[in-house]
């Protein structure tokens, strides 16, 4: 029997490109810190009660308006689901719509307490996901929901391992039958929750460029050894591997290791879950000591851009050890304090070096400033949730060179002291001005900013509106140029502030430069501009 890897995609809450206003709502997982309404269901069953009585079926027609009772009373308006987009995943994605229900008693009826919902596409992208295709190769699964007075008693976890195993077996009747099945899980979640999602079989990928707010989110993807648990199978098949192996059913099939990568985010876990195993007890027991030692841990959760690379992996590597023998050492009795000490040691460390890098900012600026003859040119470049750190830094020695008045750094652009950036920018970003009057300002609000003091606006965007760079009229006004994350441009909203959209004409396959390729041409075709006009 074929049997496909899957993907499953929790694609929490972006917003990118102009397709904002008919995106789902991806995964609000019934641990998430957003606040919540109360529901008028009052719960008297213990946990285990709980479990045991759960059911689960396909969403009917008739239990749209329930699921919708849950999702709007358990997110914020802006983020639920809307009415009309859960009746179009049930209509047109029924298969991959399921509740979970408990029994009521008194009234001899079920009672929904949770769903999840997804579709299928082909790409993780936005304009993908916004629609369903039986044929996608990605189950991308938008809502994981469990009503207010069934949470964090379990519901979740078996909700999610049914509905995966379900999600599997009609993957390989699909394929005995001639359809497509899916071929892997992947999952975006909140840092808040990457444990949640690592005891529950999954493995951090990596920052992924789906966009929420200023909030990062992480790429995550199914564990093989989880899967393979879930069916009780020894091999993954996918037609795509360059190896061939035999599947549980004896069939020689091509095979590919999923989520085999190992990592201080990634621990070599046994099939069993032995390294997770206690992970909850070492947790508090490091908490307990990062609070004696000053350190608020739930600021290092929900915040570890603060603290420094360093002393996260050093709290993850406690957390999720790599191996036996690095688990025998995070479960002695005294390493919870000395781990501790070491990140707050890290922590003071990467503190210093923030300071010590302000210190030469002021310092070389203020040096740079008696050095500089000329004035800099009243050009801002604007980069909203530019994802790579070395572009940034590659970003920040144009601007050095070409001496513009700063660069903004908005949403999830790294900023300096970041390592990479400082190693890319080859000691300019100490030398370029990257304040703003609010440093926590969206894009738009500091698009609105500048053309409040007079600036005009340029987004750099192959949108179908765009001009070519060299046809553009540029303004002999201060000008400031908008350019967007590598994968999905700039956002729309930000698009609509600009008073035009320039581009760079391509005339190969690809069409559009890398970032920072195409920061450094637009800003030395403006300095052209500028040289030209004042002969």
């Amino acid at each position: 029997m074929f049997l496909p890897p899957l993907t499953l995609l929790l694609a929490a809450g972006s917003r990118p490109r102009d397709v904002t206003k008919s995106l789902p709502r991806h995964c609000h997982h019934c641990h998430t810190q957003k606040t919540r309404l109360k529901s008028a269901v009052h719960v008297t069953d213990s946990s285990e009660n709980i479990l045991r009585n759960l059911s689960y079926r396909p969403v009917r027609f008739e239990d749209i308006s329930r699921c919708y009772e849950i999702e709007s009373s358990s997110y914020p308006k802006d983020e639920a689901a809307s009415l009309e987009k859960l009746k179009y995943r049930q209509q047109y994605a029924g298969e991959y719509f399921m509740c979970a229900t408990k029994s009521q008693s008194e009234t001899n009826s079920e009672h929904i307490i949770g769903y999840i919902c997804s579709t299928r596409c082909n790409e993780f992208t936005v304009e993908s996901m916004s629609v369903h295709d039986a044929s996608g190769s990605i189950l991308a699964v938008h809502s994981v929901v469990v009503d207010a007075p069934y949470r964090r008693q379990g519901v979740a976890s078996e909700m999610m391992n049914e509905y995966i195993k379900r999600m599997l077996l009609f993957s390989n009747l699909a394929a005995e039958t001639g359809a497509n099945g899916f071929s892997r899980i992947l999952l975006l979640a909140k840092s808040n929750l990457l444990s949640f999602y690592v005891d529950n079989g999954f493995m951090v990928l990596h920052p992924s460029p789906v966009l929420h707010g200023q909030d990062i989110w992480y790429e995550l993807e199914a564990r093989r050894e989880y899967v393979e648990r879930l069916l009780g199978l020894q091999t993954f098949s996918t037609p795509d591997a360059d190896s061939k192996n035999v599947n549980a059913a004896g069939v020689a099939t091509n095979t590919r290791v999923l989520g085999s990568s190992r990592s201080t985010s990634n621990p070599d876990y046994e099939a069993d879950d032995a390294l997770a195993a206690g992970r909850n007890e070492r947790r508090s027991k490091l908490h307990e000591e990062l609070t004696k030692l000053g350190i608020d841990p739930n600021e290092l959760e929900h915040h570890p851009e603060r603290f420094g690379t360093a002393a996260m992996r050093t709290y993850n590597s406690f957390l999720l050890p790599k191996s036996k023998g690095a688990l025998v050492v995070a479960e002695s009795p005294t390493r919870a304090r000395v781990v501790a000490n070491n990140i707050s040691f890290l922590v003071r460390e990467f503190k210093a070096d923030q300071e010590a890098w302000l210190h030469n900012v002021d310092r070389n600026r203020q040096r740079k400033s008696e050095e500089m003859t000329g004035v800099k040119h009243p050009v801002v470049i604007v980069l909203d949730n530019v994802r790579s750190a070395h572009n940034v830094g590659n970003i920040l020695r144009l601007a050095e060179a070409a001496q513009v008045e700063s660069v903004r750094l908005c949403g999830m652009t790294p900023r300096p002291p970041d390592r990479k950036i400082m190693k890319t920018a080859l000691g300019a970003a100490e030398l370029v001005d990257v304040s703003s009057d609010d440093a926590d300002a969206s894009t738009l609000q500091t698009v609105l900013d500048l053309k409040a003091k007079g600036y005009d606006v340029y987004g750099v965007e192959t949108a179908e509106t765009a001009i070519t760079l060299w046809d553009a009229p540029i303004s002999s006004n201060p000008v400031a140029f908008v350019f967007g994350n590598e994968l999905i441009g700039v956002d729309v909203e930000v698009l609509e502030e600009c008073k035009s959209i320039i581009c760079l004409p391509t005339y190969g396959n690809k069409n559009s430069l890398n970032i920072a390729t195409c920061v450094g041409i637009v800003t030395w075709d403006y300095l052209r501009r500028v040289s030209t006009q004042s002969r």
